[in-house]
């Protein structure tokens, strides 16, 4: 008998083969199993975020010391530079223990800036600091002389102590120098004479004291006794309130101008930073001498107006500013200032 022959085998389409183990596996869960892979890879992303996150602020501590802590104009002060100033400022002033941390950091950036503007614009009245001028007031700072044998290794310790570089001590002591003959310059300018006045005072802390006070002066007190006896001004509570006469310049601008605006006899209250003065004009002076002791503060005045104008000129970047600075510069800086 002839061979049957074999039926050809049809290949089975592909959507009807049957499904391996594992696919069939994982198709068959239910909906537990893919809420728990979903969760998974949440989590999983939600580590990698925090990791990513960790990892960015470890980068930005390691460059935190090398940022800018302020700039004017293309000068930049880095952030370690900054503490050590403020390092340097808090030990001159009596410590940490004296010198409060709001009142460092309002004042040495203005200290920074200040010394900037002195290095820019000194030379608009041809002033300069030579290099010998310099190491001299290196060496009186050291407590030493130029010449002294351990002028460098005492340099040394310094700037080991201060942690400056000794170009960065070199720029410091180079403002400095340059502040003193400014000063000079202006005291040179201070004129002769100048409109005056004579008038006595009486500081206190609030607005309502002061209005009580000057009602009992308009009433017929007796100014000495009211100023002894409630006066903040330790230098004139004893002598009357008496402040002498004082020529236009030496007051902020603001008080000035109310203060020269009075007649002989007026008396007003006028608001201070800290506090509230009551003022009573005696004596005015269109053109009266300006005496030696009174030429200091002004030519102190007109150097501080000069810098304000110059610094208006400059573009400046204050991370340090406690209103709108860097939080996370200003701990840093005050943390290593600070420490013990």
């Amino acid at each position: 008998m002839p061979k049957r022959r074999r039926q050809a085998k049809i290949p089975t389409p592909a959507w009807d083969r049957p499904r391996g183990a594992i696919s069939s596996r994982v198709i068959g869960r239910g909906f537990q199993f893919y809420g728990a892979i979903v969760i998974g890879l949440l989590m999983a992303t939600g580590l990698g975020v925090v990791g990513y996150a960790f990892l960015a602020d470890e980068l930005e501590a390691q460059r935190r010391p090398g940022s800018t802590a302020i700039q004017v104009d293309d000068t930049r002060f880095r952030l370690d530079y900054f503490s050590d100033r403020l390092k340097i400022f808090v030990d001159q002033n009596g410590g940490p223990g004296v010198v409060d941390q709001v009142t460092a950091l309002s004042q040495v950036p203005t200290l920074l800036i200040e010394e900037e503007i002195v290095r820019r614009f000194a030379g608009e009245f041809d002033i300069t600091a030579s290099e010998e001028e310099i190491l001299q007031e290196i060496a009186t700072r050291l407590g030493i002389t130029a010449d002294d044998e351990t002028f460098d290794v005492v340099f040394q310790q310094e700037l080991a102590r201060s942690g400056l570089s000794e170009e960065e001590y070199r720029l410091m002591v180079q403002a400095s120098v340059l502040l003193d003959k400014l000063q000079q310059n202006f005291k040179e300018e201070v004129p002769e004479s100048a409109e005056s006045v004579r008038y006595r005072q009486i500081i206190v802390s609030e607005q309502a004291t002061a209005d009580d006070i000057k009602q009992q002066l308009e009433d017929g007190a007796d100014f000495a006794a009211l100023a002894a006896e409630s006066s903040l001004d330790v230098e004139t509570k004893d002598s009357g309130g008496e402040v002498g006469w004082v020529p236009s310049g030496v007051l902020t601008p603001n008080t000035e101008e109310l203060v020269f605006a009075l007649e002989p006899n007026e008396i007003t209250t006028i608001p201070l930073p800290q506090g509230v003065v009551v003022v009573e004009m005696q004596e005015k002076a269109e053109d009266r001498e300006v005496e030696e002791t009174q030429r200091a503060p002004l030519a102190a005045g007109a150097l501080a107006d000069w810098i304000q104008e110059k610094r208006e000129t400059l573009t400046i970047v204050d991370n340090m500013d406690l209103a709108g600075g860097d939080a996370r510069k200003i701990e840093w800086a005050l943390d290593r200032a600070y420490q013990s």
